[in-house]
């Protein structure tokens, strides 16, 4: 049989647990009101164009062709301005260009992703690395053009070997080859 002391303690832990489940309903309560209050303002809010959805590209996917790599940038300029929540990070944009790379371009990209690379958390620091790689400068085309002009024929290789530095000299000092 219990003795009074026991029997106490038994109504003093009930009292105490009784408190504490009303302190809960109450909160309850309070939590509940204030999910009310945050359902109707979702439900009256404007729609903002910061909370647009991902649209796709308009330029497409790039592949790593250097006469699209402004467009593609471009387009995803636009779509930044246009999600600005979804794009509010330097990582977020540069997974979202990451994610619409295709051929060589996600071939160069995969290395940077794997090896955890820094520059996926600095959104100007990727953007001139990307462009270091495929932007066309019109200096490195023309060389391309003017190397590729360039054939040994019937020449000796010695002659072949001085035609191709003075052509390459001349394209890297922009000045005309003769």
């Amino acid at each position: 049989m219990a003795t009074a002391e026991q029997v106490q303690e038994l109504v003093e832990a009930v009292q105490s647990l009784n408190m504490e489940v009303q302190n809960l309903n109450q909160e309850m309560q309070n939590l509940k009101m204030e999910n009310t209050v945050f359902r109707q303002l979702v439900a009256n809010r404007e729609p903002r164009s910061t909370d647009l959805p991902p649209m796709p590209l308009s330029s497409g996917k790039f592949d790593g062709t250097s006469k699209h790599l402004k467009e593609f940038i471009e387009a995803c300029n636009i779509q930044f301005a246009f999600s600005h929540t979804t794009y509010s990070t330097d990582f977020s944009k540069v997974g979202f260009v990451i994610s619409n790379l295709t051929g060589n371009a996600l071939a160069w990209a995969n290395p940077l992703v794997t090896a955890d690379e820094s520059v996926l958390r600095d959104w100007r620091a990727f953007l001139e690395k990307f462009k270091q790689v495929f932007e066309r400068t019109e200096i490195k085309y023309m060389a391309c053009e003017e190397l590729l002009e360039v054939h040994q024929g019937q020449m000796d290789p010695l002659s072949y070997i001085t035609k191709f530095k003075l052509r390459r000299d001349c394209v890297l000092r922009r000045i005309p080859y003769l």
